[in-house]
């Protein structure tokens, strides 16, 4: 593959608005690519996760880092809104 799995994962997350339709397109995806699907088991087996639950971690930890990002430009609603004017 010529891409990190990882790619792969946010490609879903991007495409689809929930967890579980990225998760059900995922392993779609999965059931019919051998080479994903071993890296995918490869994945999983180097961060720790199960097969089954690997892309919803990414899924959440995804998420999480973004919103860190938010977190430290604006620490604190108040400061967020002061900012924007919402206050």
């Amino acid at each position: 593959m010529d891409r990190d799995i990882t790619d792969v994962f946010e490609q879903f997350i991007l495409e689809y608005t929930s967890l579980e339709d990225a998760d059900n397109a995922f392993f779609d995806r999965l059931a019919g690519d051998e080479p994903l699907r071993d890296e995918y088991r490869e994945w999983c087996s180097a961060t720790g996760y199960s097969e089954r639950k690997g892309f919803a971690g990414f899924y959440h930890d995804y998420f999480d880092r973004h919103d860190a990002i938010w977190d430290s430009i604006f620490p604190n609603n108040e400061e967020y809104d002061e900012e924007y004017g919402k206050a």
